[in-house]
């Protein structure tokens, strides 16, 4: 790594925990097709089901480790965040994602905990949440007040490997506009607070409470469109580096990649694989031929346009969305969920 990496580098993480100026680093380039899953993990009390703030003690845990992926803390600490390495295919991610959760579920057992997946823990109270002791989410917490402990709910993100900033941009309005097929795949979170929130996904709404959260703007049609954008948030002191836009699909370009965040984290390592994978073979085939956009036909609209809902639209009464049974019980459909699958 040479000096210009290191300091660029530095930037970024003094950027991202709001404690430098706003930083944008230079798109890198990767292969196309290539993917990255991100998975935020609930971590449980064995006993209650309850949420427990033992992430820290896991993560001590887990770096102790000789492991291709990365576990690092979250917003609170009773959630984690598992990133895979770069993969190419269904099997590799498969592999991948079941050697995590093995390696995870040994280590938050020996804490007294277990892992789940799910987009939404059943019956958490967020004003229990404990913001984890790192300089970017305190910065949170200041920013976004209550917000960012109601942001405890857990999410799967999907990076698939562009060739350049503009493609990138092209790819992103093109996954925009399927946002809402991956919220129903993978929602999974009808219960919230412990109600029935009426929805599929409740995470979803949460997310939709932050003001940066949304669609890519349309009018950003190359990386010099969105260097632009960007910097003139900057100056008016709104972002500081990508990581503050909570966009349904935003570009990533330290890793050349764009990041799919709409879906629910799944329960099962191949329901995950199988996902990422779907969202990979879509994002290749928008790529042929390359220059196309999406076109406002009145059903497909281009993201960003007035009439364009936002995804969490896609689950609100009267369209595809479809209610949770009235009898689900919280607490069961929590232990069910933190069950080792077969």
């Amino acid at each position: 790594m040479n000096e210009s990496t290191v300091t660029a580098a530095a930037a970024q993480a003094l950027a991202v925990a709001g404690q430098g100026p706003a930083y944008l680093p230079p798109f890198a380039q990767a292969r196309l097709g290539t993917m990255g899953i991100e998975l935020e993990l609930m971590v449980l009390d064995r006993l209650t089901y309850d949420l427990l703030p033992a992430a820290p003690d896991i993560l001590q845990l887990l770096e102790q480790q000789d492991k291709r992926w990365v576990a690092t803390p979250e917003i609170t600490t009773s959630m984690l965040e598992v990133a895979t390495s770069i993969l190419d295919n269904y099997q590799q991610a498969l592999a991948e994602l079941e050697d995590i959760r093995h390696r995870v579920e040994r280590a938050a057992f020996a804490v007294g905990a277990v892992i789940s997946g799910g987009g939404a823990h059943p019956f958490q109270q967020w004003r229990d949440q404990r913001i984890y002791p790192k300089a970017r989410y305190r910065e949170s917490a200041r920013k976004f007040g209550y917000l960012a402990k109601l942001f405890t709910v857990f999410g799967m993100h999907v990076h698939i490997g562009v060739p350049s900033g503009d493609e990138a941009v092209r790819l992103c309005a093109w996954r925009t506009q399927r946002a809402p097929l991956f919220i129903a795949l993978s929602a999974n979170s009808p219960c919230w607070q412990g109600e029935n929130s009426g929805f599929c996904s409740a995470r979803s709404n949460v997310v939709g409470a932050f003001p940066m959260s949304g669609t890519m703007p349309a009018h950003i049609r190359s990386w010099q469109q969105f260097e632009q954008h960007f910097a003139r948030l900057a100056a008016l002191g709104i972002v500081t580096s990508v990581k503050d836009f909570y966009w349904d699909v935003r570009p990533k370009p330290e890793s050349g990649t764009i990041e799919l965040r709409v879906l629910d984290t799944p329960l099962h390592p191949s329901f995950a694989a199988a996902l990422a994978c779907y969202a990979r073979a879509l994002c290749v085939e928008a790529s042929r031929p390359p220059e196309r956009w999406p076109v406002d036909d009145g059903l497909n609209c281009t993201p960003g346009t007035a009439s364009t809902p936002p995804a969490t639209a896609s689950l609100a009464p009267g369209s595809i969305r479809r209610r949770a049974p009235r009898a689900a019980s919280p607490r069961r459909c929590c232990a069910m969920a933190a069950r080792p699958a077969g």
